[in-house]
């Protein structure tokens, strides 16, 4: 944003400031408290929400402690891959996070009155304990720099709650069911007789011809052991996991697999054949390209993996759902916003991360 689209919004930055102060804080405050607002630093202008430098920083200081507990005071010195492979500071793209959340924020909040959303007592109080000590944890430069006082920090916590409530009543108003069949995870066995080496550089070696007809007969001595013990019943001989154990088979285990990543992983013809056993059966010798393998089915529908997926395919459902949502509000609002077009970077990097 460059001085000159500053100047021409000026005026009706200012007064839209002294309307919002009126209608969020009433006709109380002292001439001083409305000169500071009126006249306090314009980061961006998203619809007629005029978000100033007090507004970012609080919103900065809160995402950015957030940063710290989760990776470690360095975080700041990071750099992340780019699109083209180019190093992105980790405060650049933390920075387009926070106006991105302030966005969302207040997308949700212009949508309060269509859901009937209030406040109560107890929530009120809560947010005035909030602001209250996080007003206290700022340092009078901080105050001074940023341009702060005690309503901008109460009145950021009131959007966010305000917010919260609109996107919990938003996805109540939007019921997702997850089918078995949509979530299913199913779990087999793999005894899986290796075709290759693999070196510490990671050079990947194939057997030879030799070594890999020895690791054919070995699967198909373990495939019949197993199919003589279905028919005599001799548990023991027909544990394939003892059978692994005595091959010497490191990579022989247990798999809970989506449909999706058994046809990733193994291919087709796999996929097919695992989806046309039933529980306990065994499967004769297959070749992939990793080896030789014999399967035995544990569970179609491994029901308690299924339903931990359901959880998660639910929630990513929600978030499609809700990002649908903001995408169709942000249009109405302001559809010509943009992080690099409408942020004035100059005031922006007022605001440092340590």
């Amino acid at each position: 944003m460059n001085k000159g689209f500053v100047s021409r919004r000026y005026i009706r930055i200012v007064a839209l400031m002294m309307v919002l102060l009126l209608v969020l804080s009433g006709c109380n405050k002292d001439k001083k408290q409305e000169k500071v607002d009126a006249n306090a630093t314009v980061v961006f202008q998203y619809g007629d929400n005029i978000v100033t430098l007090g507004e970012v920083y609080i919103y900065s200081k809160t995402v950015g402690e957030r940063y710290v507990r989760q990776y470690g005071e360095d975080v700041w010195s990071l750099n992340l891959d780019g699109k083209d492979g180019e190093k992105i500071p980790m405060t650049d793209v933390v920075k387009e996070e926070i106006v991105e959340e302030i966005v969302r924020v207040k997308t949700l909040v212009a949508h309060a009155g269509e859901y009937k959303i209030e406040l109560s007592d107890v929530e009120k109080n809560n947010i005035t304990n909030e602001a209250t000590v996080f007003y206290e944890g700022l340092t009078d430069q901080d105050i001074a720099d940023m341009e702060l006082n005690y309503d901008k920090v109460y009145k950021v916590m009131e959007e966010n709650t305000i917010a919260r409530k609109v996107k919990e009543k938003v996805l109540k108003d939007t019921p997702i069911e997850v089918s078995d069949e949509k979530a299913r995870m199913t779990t087999f066995y793999d005894m899986y007789f290796q075709c290759y080496t693999i070196d510490d550089n990671g050079v990947i070696t194939p057997y030879s011809a030799e070594d890999k007809a020895i690791q054919y007969q070995n699967a198909l001595q373990a495939c019949s052991a197993l199919a003589t013990s279905s028919i005599d019943g001799d548990r023991e001989a027909g544990n394939i996991e003892t059978l692994a154990e005595y091959y010497n088979l490191e990579n022989a285990k247990e798999q809970t697999l989506s449909p999706e990543a058994i046809y990733e992983t193994y291919g087709e013809d796999v996929y097919n054949l695992l989806y046309s056993m039933k529980n306990g059966d065994y499967s004769t010798v297959i070749e992939t390209e990793y080896g030789y393998h014999v399967f035995q089915m544990i569970a179609l529908t491994d029901q308690k993996a299924t339903n931990s997926r359901k959880e998660i395919i639910r929630e990513e459902m929600m978030v499609e759902a809700m990002d649908n949502h903001l995408t169709a509000w942000r249009m109405t609002i302001d559809n010509d916003f943009s992080y690099e077009k409408s942020v004035d970077m100059e005031v922006y990097n007022k605001i440092t991360f340590k």
